[in-house]
């Protein structure tokens, strides 16, 4: 699996303190955490369980920034300067990767690569620490993708019904999506009873949804239909992106059985 970012910054600034890092959710987070170890102090803004795209701030929030130096963030959420001018300090703030859905590992091996490449270029001293764990976390999650990519035959182009922002990982398990449903909020009578009819014309076998944006969002659709329901997560419920990984993995093929 190739891995698109490439160490080319040349690390500059040497201290002895930790580096105190924010990340705005627990996705990036995990990656801080994996690479960085001990040798940073990371606050996470967003737990792992809430829509970092709803999300409203505390002032828990604002006095945990004032003691960051850098800010991570995906790019999508709405909040981030908003924030900033809340703080006393100015966090440099730094987007890592794009839109695109970072449960998928080819996408969250970039962002793993731009991290460690920012944690090098602010901490020359412990350079060598932040590439060797990046390189046995790239390992980690290449051994995990081969594992489920072998495990995941038996459930390809079975016929599934998901909230939208699982499209991208069910795609990527290589499922056939009859139909995905907005987050709970938009879900309309109308758009209800399409996705029912659907799923009762296709058969499908499953109805997954997303933690973030409501668990229940679809479960009148199996209700109605009589199907497995089952819900994922977007982020990494602990410290962990590959445990997180498989057992969304675990949580499909379980379904499907």
């Amino acid at each position: 699996m190739a891995v698109l970012f490439l160490f080319s910054i040349q690390c500059a600034h040497i201290s002895s303190k930790k580096t105190k890092i924010a990340a705005t959710t627990m996705i990036l987070g995990s990656i801080v955490h994996q690479i960085a170890g001990d040798k940073a102090e990371l606050i996470t803004i967003v737990p792992a369980g809430m829509c970092p795209g709803h999300f409203d701030m505390t002032s828990e929030n604002i006095m945990s920034l004032n003691k960051a130096s850098v800010l991570l963030c995906h790019g999508w959420e709405t909040w981030t300067e908003k924030l900033l001018d809340a703080v006393d300090n100015e966090p440099l703030l730094r987007k890592i990767g794009s839109g695109d859905n970072m449960m998928i590992p080819d996408n969250h091996l970039v962002a793993a690569a731009n991290i460690t490449s920012l944690l090098c270029s602010l901490d020359n001293v412990n350079r060598d620490f932040y590439i060797d764990n990046h390189r046995r976390y790239v390992d980690t999650i290449d051994s995990l993708v081969m594992e489920i990519t072998m495990k995941s035959a038996k459930i390809k182009g079975r016929k599934v019904m998901c909230s939208a922002l699982q499209e991208e990982f069910i795609k990527w398990l290589g499922l056939d999506i009859v139909m995905v449903y907005p987050r709970a909020e938009e879900l309309t009578p109308r758009i209800l009873a399409d996705a029912i009819s659907r799923a009762k014309h296709e058969n499908i076998e499953l109805v997954i949804d997303n933690l973030q944006s409501g668990a229940d969002a679809g479960l009148v659709i199996a209700e109605e239909t009589e199907t497995e329901h089952i819900v994922l997560t977007n982020f990494p419920l602990g410290d962990s992106y590959p445990e997180t990984l498989m057992q969304n993995f675990l949580t499909v093929v379980q379904a499907l059985q």
